[in-house]
């Protein structure tokens, strides 16, 4: 299972050819989405000039990645992670965005890979597989780096 996070998602909902060539290696359910990404994804689509053509793309994009990618939710156990996850982190110096470490924790919940095109900040955390969206896929591949 791979958790998208908003940069890999993003990327997809602007068509970007290397992260629709990763997705496409995937079958829908193993692609999710979580609070944090949906949140992110929201506050972005909010910022676009109201009724613009991009948003109006954008949003449409969006439902329809809403309707392939499974729902996780984002419970007390990544909650629990987060604190764990984000208290390590700057026990040694390293901290990143708070929504980089509650997507993680959401991943390590659900015995997920994180997908992003930003994998020097999820690299970071402890027990989560990073894979980097931001190239295209190598064949023979499964979608890692």
């Amino acid at each position: 299972m791979i958790v998208l996070d908003t940069s890999a998602l993003s990327r997809a909902m602007r068509r970007d050819p290397a992260a629709l060539a990763h997705a496409a290696l995937h079958p829908p359910g193993q692609l999710l989405l979580v609070a944090p990404v949906a949140a992110e994804i929201w506050y972005g689509l909010a910022r676009l000039p109201k009724d613009s053509r991009q948003q109006h793309l954008l949003t449409t994009e969006f439902h329809r990645w809403k309707r392939v990618l499974r729902w996780q939710s984002w419970g007390e156990s990544a909650a629990e992670t987060f604190g764990q996850q984000k208290a390590a982190l700057e026990a040694r110096g390293l901290l990143i965005d708070d929504w980089d470490i509650a997507i993680g924790a959401a991943a390590i919940v659900h015995g997920a890979s994180v997908a992003t095109c930003n994998p020097r900040h999820f690299s970071r955390l402890a027990g989560l597989e990073v894979l980097d969206w931001s190239r295209s896929p190598r064949p023979g591949k499964r979608s890692s780096n």
